[in-house]
């Protein structure tokens, strides 16, 4: 086992997690709510941006963001709990790799996001507004990060280091 491992299995987390059968799946169905709150409201906004609900002007549906970062602390916290917990199921898979790939992107594309004058763009924007392509590819971006996110976080639980079998 290596040295972080056997720090990680001498916390008391990691016992509180093992210990106690009713964490996992709390900590489950939490992880679940996060993730609806982070996909519905990044996802819908994404999408108007995209050209979906063109009726929608996109500031109004901007509002909604910070439900969807309460969803994704709710997803590090739970996903820390997991971590802890069982964490060659983790640390050795690949599926952990992509995934955590795929959130730098995110928080990359989040950063030009708010960095650069799209934002103010995207605020600017009425109904029936269409968005320019950069600010499209920015939305098109997210979208598919957040979704490769969902599916490797699905996928790790099939998709074990050969030892954990």
């Amino acid at each position: 086992m290596e040295p972080w491992e056997v720090w990680v299995r001498s916390t008391e987390l990691h016992t509180f997690v093992v210990r106690n059968q009713w964490v996992w799946q709390v900590c489950e169905t939490i992880h679940y709510f996060g993730l609806s709150l982070l996909i519905g409201t990044v996802g819908f906004f994404d999408l108007r941006v995209l050209g979906v609900a063109k009726g929608i002007a996109p500031g109004a549906i901007h509002r909604l963001i910070p439900w969807g970062i309460a969803g994704f602390l709710l997803n590090v916290a739970t996903g820390i709990m997991f971590f802890f917990g069982h964490p060659e199921q983790y640390a050795y898979n690949n599926a952990m790799y992509f995934k955590t790939a795929f959130m730098a992107v995110a928080g990359a594309n989040i950063l030009v996001f708010y960095g650069s004058s799209t934002f103010r763009a995207i605020k600017a924007m009425g109904p029936d507004d269409d968005a320019s392509l950069p600010i499209k590819l920015i939305a098109a971006t997210s979208l598919t990060m957040w979704v490769a996110v969902l599916v490797c976080g699905r996928v790790l639980t099939f998709y074990r280091p050969p030892f954990f079998h």
